[in-house]
């Protein structure tokens, strides 16, 4: 299973209810997918999306089985996952989190290549996502994930090249 975001405030009176994502946008929300809804003190439920329409950039959905407001107020605060397999594939050039953790990070910066760390996490409730490497000493880089310092990502190798600025870290 795979945490894609939260459940929000319910919107109106059916039964449909606002999606907070742990990432900046999903094509995993889509009609006919399977989500689990966690919650320790209520445990899991199953429940298929019935539609999906945004408000403000933001998801609000509607589940199946779940027809009023007082139905989908219970499930406020849930973690929001969906399973691997069902996973939409991403456009070229696009990445999950989840595949990128625990990535090389290398400094190609003057043709050389410097080890920095491991991708220890992704934040991104900035303007733009910032990577967290683990360097060998344990202390953190961050990084700005934007052109002007990703190189290039290889998930197969496990590999991000960075081309970072003299004095960066």
């Amino acid at each position: 299973m795979v945490a894609i975001g939260k459940v929000g405030s319910p919107m109106g009176l059916r039964g449909e209810v606002r999606i907070t994502l742990h990432a900046q946008d999903s094509v995993n929300l889509k009609e006919g997918k399977v989500l689990l809804l966690d919650n320790a003190a209520s445990g899991d439920i199953r429940a298929r999306i019935k539609s999906v329409r945004y408000q403000k950039d933001r998801p609000v959905i509607k589940l199946e089985g779940f027809d009023d407001r007082t139905a989908v107020e219970a499930l406020r605060g849930m973690e929001v996952s969906i399973e691997a397999d069902d996973l939409e594939e991403l456009p070229e050039g696009e990445h999950y989190v989840r595949n990128l953790i625990g990535c090389r990070v290398v400094d190609i910066a003057g043709g050389g290549s410097a080890e920095i760390g491991v991708l220890e996490d992704v934040i991104q409730n900035t303007a733009q996502s910032v990577l967290d490497v683990r360097t060998p000493d344990g202390t953190s880089v961050l990084i700005p994930a934007v052109d002007a310092f990703l190189r290039r990502i290889d998930e197969d190798e496990k590999l991000i090249e960075v081309e970072l600025i003299p004095g960066f870290y």
